[in-house]
């Protein structure tokens, strides 16, 4: 049956439409192509920031828990988790005498829990590695389910196992391995984009998407695991990149929130070897592993820049010269050549801005970050040059590269010429097969944060993406969805139950859309929206069902949600939250409200809405 999918109106300029001028425009056909990508707010094309999807998101995602206090309260994470361990272990049972009022508690039995899926997409995810012995082995960091793992390169309907650590883990932002060790490795928590009060504007210490607690390691392939870098109590904090020395195991690098970090006893210890604050990623020289080259700043954070060391971390310097900015307001990322140690790259985002000439810089060194030249301007990063952007050299060919943001880009030449690879539109909608393609072969979905290559395949390289892990296994002329069984798709509040039915079930997901669970594992997926949020089932009439997308664009079905229709209230002015509720009354079931800078209300399922006073 035909699916209509809704993104939220916008024009030409990406400003949003009233819903009378995008119907009447037709753009509800036009603007399907959208549904993968983060739907952003107004942004005229004057070179004035164009805030994403993905900032909204994440500041959301801090407000709704600091509330009503600016920051989110030190010490609570690890507190509820050291709580829900000790005494959530098991049901309590309450056993109540009647005869003398007194209540007491039993504990039962365990009940077991039973995931749902999706098990055919993925979620937001941060960065991937490879077993160093065993390519076929892929280790995938998600930004809210932890750290996954697959032996099976990521193919199949269930390709990917959960790798439990033993900690309150939800965000995984890096994965690190010994040199030449399949059991030795290090992971980094959290997802901070943001320091204190650095900011662009709106931006303003909430920009993070999961609380970090240091680093951890394994020593028996992530069977068991231990605190490496502790920072169980201090919420604000994140690890961006964590690197092992190539020649001296015992000494690994950290760049993190909090500046640049180094241990010389294999991570049982750390010392601060550099202040700079929100380093978000750090490489080794191969041969000469005294000499760091490491890159500092997001959101406008102070110090922000390329430093280099040639001691060790005693000392360092700022690299200015070449053209390196001083003056951005994304983050940097480097890539290392591995057929040319003195080969590196430095992707440079420009936080929100977009045209009028901004742009986001790729820089090449040939003697590891002592100069540099720039290679190119091409906007890759576009308005996440703060989120998602990487690069990453071919491994026996120096001038070839992928550069991600949005989308995939490829050079040849280092840089000079760069093509664009793959779109962020087009991904299938409906039951997607589990471990099948997501959508045509030039689709990867969108926002990617981190590029591996394949050590002996060339032509294999795999990309963490907003929507999972995605590869090519041709060099970039075609790609595919590798997340069968990868279930880390992150719910936004919101989600609903059929009222008899125990397999429907409806919700709204960052960066993926609404989907429903009809009961299997394969959700129909991609219903309405760049970002589904809240959702409602007819109690009377299950078969009517309402989903929303970004700021309060409520779709509505009547065949239980496999066609829609735009019931939104109207535009009012104000501001809108990023998921803005819609509740549907148990006691009257055409009566919907909705949640803005003002109280709707209609009384007919959504096609006539009042403000309530």
């Amino acid at each position: 049956m035909r699916r209509r999918h809704l993104p939220t109106p916008r024009d030409s300029r990406g400003l949003r439409l009233s819903r009378r001028q995008a119907w009447s425009a037709g753009l509800g056909l036009v603007l399907v192509a959208a549904i993968s990508v983060s739907v952003l707010r107004p942004s005229p094309d004057d070179g004035s920031p164009r805030i994403s999807g993905a900032y909204r998101a994440l500041s959301f995602w801090g407000d709704s828990r600091s509330y009503p206090e600016r920051d989110i309260p030190r010490g609570g994470l690890t507190r509820a988790y050291e709580y829900s361990r000790d005494a959530l272990q098991r049901p309590v049972e309450e056993v109540f005498d009647l005869e003398s009022g007194d209540g007491r508690f039993r504990r039962g039995q365990a009940t077991a829990w039973e995931a749902m899926g999706p098990t055919n997409l993925g979620g937001r995810t941060l960065a991937v590695a490879l077993d160093p012995n065993d390519a076929n082995t892929v280790y995938a960091g998600s930004a809210a389910g932890g750290l996954w793992k697959s032996t099976t390169g990521g193919v199949g309907a269930a390709a990917w196992q959960r790798v439990p650590t033993g900690f309150p883990v939800l965000g995984v932002s890096t994965i690190e391995f010994e040199p030449g060790s399949s059991s030795v490795f290090y992971i980094g928590t959290g997802e901070v984009y943001n320091h204190m009060t650095a900011g662009n504007q709106a931006a303003d210490r909430r920009t993070r998407g999961s609380y970090g607690i240091g680093i951890l390691k394994t020593t028996d392939g992530g069977t068991t695991w231990a605190k490496s870098l502790d920072w169980s109590y201090e919420q604000q904090r994140g690890s961006w990149a964590v690197r092992v020395d190539p020649l001296d195991e015992s000494t690994v690098w950290a760049a993190t929130t909090e500046g640049t970090y180094k241990s010389t006893d294999a991570g049982a210890t750390w010392v601060q070897k550099h202040a700079v604050v929100m380093a978000m990623d750090l490489r080794v020289h191969a041969t000469d592993p005294n000499t760091v080259v490491v890159g500092c700043g997001d959101l406008e954070s102070p110090g922000r820049g390329i430093y280099r060391t040639t001691d060790g971390g005693d000392t360092w310097s700022q690299i200015t010269d070449g053209g390196i900015p001083t003056d951005f307001e994304g983050k940097i990322q480097l890539g290392a050549s591995p057929s040319s140690p003195d080969w590196i790259y430095a992707s440079i985002g420009n936080g929100f801005l977009v045209g009028q000439g901004n742009f986001t810089w790729l820089f090449r060194s040939t003697d590891f970050g002592e100069t540099w030249e720039l290679r190119s301007t091409e906007d890759y990063s576009q308005w996440q040059g703060w989120f998602s952007h990487d690069v990453a050299v071919h491994p026996a060919n120096p001038d070839r590269i992928f550069c991600v943001g949005i989308s995939i880009w490829r050079s040849v030449t280092g840089g000079t010429t760069m093509n664009q690879r793959s779109v962020n539109f087009g991904g299938f909608s409906g039951p997607v097969p589990a471990g099948g393609p997501e959508g045509p072969s030039n689709y990867s979905h969108s926002d990617h944060h981190d590029i591996v290559w394949h050590p002996t395949d060339f032509g294999t390289t795999y990309f963490a993406t907003d929507g999972g892990v995605f590869r090519t296994t041709d060099g970039g002329n075609t790609f595919e969805g590798a997340n069968g069984g990868y279930q880390t798709t992150q719910f936004y509040s919101g989600t609903s139950s059929h009222p008899t039915d125990a397999n429907f079930y409806i919700g709204g997901f960052q960066d993926n859309s609404s989907t429903i669970y009809r009961g299997g594992p394969e959700w129909d997926v991609r219903l309405l929206g760049g970002d589904g949020g809240w959702a409602a089932v007819d109690g009377t009439d299950p078969d009517n069902v309402f989903a929303t997308a970004q700021r309060l664009f409520v779709g509505r079905s009547t065949d239980g949600g496999l066609d829609w229709n735009d019931v939104s209230p109207p535009d009012l002015g104000g501001p809108i939250a990023f998921i803005a509720p819609l509740v549907l009354s148990s006691g009257s079931p055409q009566t919907l409200y909705g949640g803005s800078s003002f109280l709707f209300k209609s009384t007919d399922f959504g096609n006539q809405w009042a403000v309530e006073n």
